[in-house]
């Protein structure tokens, strides 16, 4: 059971007096708030950190939980938002006094040491400021695969066949009308679409995408590829009918896997808050359970307990998904990459973004500039290899810039798991760490 799993853990680090419940919850809602911090800071780099694709006075107003400060009315709307992203991404700047979840996970707090500001948000809070900048945003991030008829997912030369595919990615460089926006959106709902129907649909998405820029077209990396093969002998062998049903599909959400651009990781981020919300919550199930659940659900069942809420609840939740990102889930749930490696890198995230403040790390032997990791975390410059390393990479701010990457390094996760554990224990005390809680 999950419980299990986590009292072992605990037992292993010698923290037999946070082997509780309450502690387990505390921590559930720790990353639940740190997740939805970086769907945030994802969504506000695209369209505010170089660019400007918000209007001030289409955003509502941004009441916190608790403001300390007396001048927060005379700042804008959008600048209090880049002043959250700043203050979560960026915690090394003199500016930033700290930025703060609470003990129990419910909110987060970001001093400005100029201002002074100071202000503290709840998780729901922050959810809702993210959906108002997605309501009012002015641009999309448009992308896609060529994926050409003759495509063989079941060659013997994979990696030639990969060769075929491009990254397509569509850049527009003003405010989109809010006509279009409303039409791309109209688009993205395929919930109940027949495949020739989305096969429609995609043509007009790619039609009224080049008639506003042309399509820049990327080829696949070497060590995109490896992973994508990776991807692919795996699903062979474990649920070989979800290649069969649909390969454009299933290659769509092995490509999009692999490519380092910070908005496609939106919804690894929602299946990361969906498994910890809503299966997480239950410690005394497994996740052989939790896969059975979901695959219930994927096949049209309704696996939970008719007289419990919160069962009906994740139930509809998911349910009424649209048919792709349903599926997609099931893909992450049954690749195991989103429940074991996901929470080690959103770890490892964590202390370099938050706790560290060297000018160099040293990582399986090779220094690397903490800045430069830093800026892949912060702005989602990164994948996961075939072989469990960490890409990362590095860009110009501005979107038109998003694929114009600086490689930083490949690290293994493994060893930068081993550095992230390392730092925590050397610096306790100038992080003000006891007993494995930050205060």
């Amino acid at each position: 059971t999950k419980k299990s799993i986590f009292d072992e853990y605990m037992k292993q680090r010698g923290r037999f007096e946070d082997d509780t419940i309450e502690y387990y919850d505390r921590m559930r809602r720790v990353y639940i708030i740190y997740n939805i911090m970086k769907k945030f800071s994802y969504l506000e780099d695209f369209l505010l950190r170089d660019d400007n694709f918000l209007n001030n006075n289409d955003l509502d107003e941004i009441v916190s939980e608790n403001t300390y400060s007396t001048n927060m009315g005379s700042i804008s709307k959008k600048k209090i938002l880049q002043l959250i992203r700043d203050g979560f991404n960026h915690n090394d700047s003199s500016d930033v006094d700290r930025f703060k979840i609470s003990v129990n996970g419910k909110y987060v707090e970001i001093e400005f040491l100029k201002g002074p500001i100071k202000i503290k948000f709840s998780t729901e809070q922050i959810l809702d400021i993210y959906f108002n900048m997605a309501k009012h945003r002015q641009n999309n991030l448009n992308l896609g695969f060529d994926i050409p008829q003759d495509f063989d997912i079941n060659s013997d030369n994979l990696y030639e066949e990969l060769s075929k595919i491009k990254f397509v990615h569509y850049y527009f460089t003003d405010k989109l009308a809010n006509s279009v926006v409303r039409q791309f959106n109209q688009m993205a709902d395929t919930k109940g679409l027949t495949n020739e129907e989305l096969e429609q649909r995609s043509a007009e998405f790619h039609n009224l995408s080049a008639s506003i820029s042309a399509p820049v077209k990327f080829n696949l990396t070497d060590d995109q590829k490896k992973m994508i093969i990776s991807y692919i002998e795996r699903y062979k062998k474990m649920y070989p009918r979800l290649l069969a049903d649909d390969i454009n599909a299933v290659m769509y959400y092995f490509l999009s896997k692999v490519i380092p651009i910070p908005l496609l990781k939106d919804s690894q981020i929602d299946f990361q808050l969906y498994l910890c919300e809503r299966f997480m919550e239950d410690v005394n199930e497994s996740y052989d359970q939790t896969f059975k659940e979901v695959c219930s659900v994927f096949e049209g069942k309704n696996p939970f307990n008719p007289d419990d809420s919160f069962d009906q609840e994740t139930f509809e939740l998911l349910n009424n998904m649209k048919n792709a990102k349903k599926r997609d889930f099931f893909k992450d749930l049954l690749d195991g990459t989103m429940t074991a490696l996901i929470p080690i890198v959103t770890y490892i995230d964590s202390v370099v973004t938050h706790c560290c403040n060297d000018e160099m790390i040293r990582i399986g032997g090779i220094d690397y500039k903490a800045e430069k990791i830093r800026n892949s975390f912060a702005h989602g410059r990164w994948y996961i290899t075939a072989d469990y390393s960490i890409m990362m990479y590095d860009a110009r701010p501005k979107n038109i810039y998003d694929y114009d990457l600086k490689p930083i390094g490949k690290i293994k996760i493994k060893n930068f798991e081993l550095w992230a554990d390392s730092y925590i224990v050397q610096n306790m005390n100038r992080l003000d760490v006891v007993k494995g809680k930050y205060k």
